[in-house]
């Protein structure tokens, strides 16, 4: 008995160390990086992201405008080319997906777009926005200015998956595909910790570190905001694919399920990764480009065919 109490204080007090360490650690690392810090990121390059501002002002009219940072890649024949948008989860910010933007292959076949989502990076830092409708309306800008392409796909990791299942639902005719990554898309098949509702206390929140407070807000007011749009996914169109990992303890796997059941127009796919956690876009970042790359593939293939289909006529 004694040894088990030892066992469980050592272990608490590891964890409280670890709270400790990462709420400090938050203060300074903020996940985001100014424009000069990504033109030196990718400073060198043939095919280089250039950065961009817009603003939009509040849907319901409640508030001054937004503003929305994002990058894209720009280059010769780009407005012929399939669009590949990514949206980040929490915490994080447009930087999460800087190594796609450094990969020949995807660079030759799409041009790739990711965006700061209102509260991160510079999308006016701090200022959270818990209503996936919203954040929607915030991102939509992006897709109008895409409309012209031949191919839009959004790709949304985590809560990016969230707010890009909502894009879909409100945009059927513009989106063509959506790559779900460890995306929490059913209301309640989520970890939320206790440490979240402690956190968000009157006498605690304000020494909690501007991230981890977006990300706490958004996590506490998740399962409303997605039960808000709960009865629009028959809306999605798109063809949509799953990458998932079936070690997922943040955003249980549980989600693919729930999306498979709700989307009854759309195409699904899915790729179920035995060893993964809540981790895809780090640790199986070449599996999931060459998915990416296969999706293009199978476009090119389609126009080809399209194309010979009307010379033979």
């Amino acid at each position: 008995m004694q040894r088990f109490l030892r066992v469980l204080k050592w272990v608490s007090l590891t964890a409280v160390v670890a709270a400790i360490g990462t709420v400090i650690a938050a203060w300074f690392i903020d996940l985001r990086q100014t424009d000069q810090e990504l033109a030196d990121e990718f400073r060198g390059q043939r095919i280089r992201p250039i950065i961009h501002r817009y603003r939009v002002g509040d849907p319901n009219g409640e508030s001054e405008p937004r503003t929305i940072r994002y990058m894209e890649t720009n280059s010769p024949g780009d407005s012929a080319l399939p669009v590949v948008l990514f949206v980040h989860g929490a915490p994080s910010s447009l930087s999460f997906f800087n190594e796609f933007f450094k990969d020949t292959a995807l660079l030759n076949r799409a041009r790739l777009v990711a965006v700061d989502r209102p509260g991160y990076g510079y999308s006016d830092f701090g200022w959270v926005e818990t209503s996936i409708v919203r954040q929607a309306k915030f991102l939509q800008p992006l897709i109008n200015r895409y409309k012209k392409a031949p191919f839009l796909m959004v790709v949304g990791s985590s809560y990016g998956g969230s707010v890009s299942a909502r894009l879909a639902m409100n945009n059927p005719g513009r989106v063509n595909h959506v790559v779900f990554v460890s995306s929490a898309l059913g209301p309640g098949l989520e970890r939320t910790y206790p440490i979240s509702y402690f956190a968000d206390s009157p006498l605690i929140r304000w020494g909690v570190p501007t991230l981890l407070r977006l990300a706490n807000d958004e996590k506490l007011a998740h399962r409303r905001a997605l039960e808000a749009i709960l009865p629009d996914w028959p809306r999605i169109k798109a063809n949509i694919t799953m990458l998932h990992g079936q070690r997922d303890e943040l955003v249980y796997p549980t989600n693919v399920t729930f999306a498979q059941k709700q989307l009854v127009n759309a195409r699904v796919k899915q790729f179920l990764l035995p060893e993964n956690r809540h981790d895809i876009v780090f640790n199986k970042r070449k599996y999931m480009t060459d998915i990416l790359l296969d999706i293009l593939h199978q476009l090119q293939m389609r126009e080809t065919m399209k194309v010979k289909s009307m010379v033979e006529m």
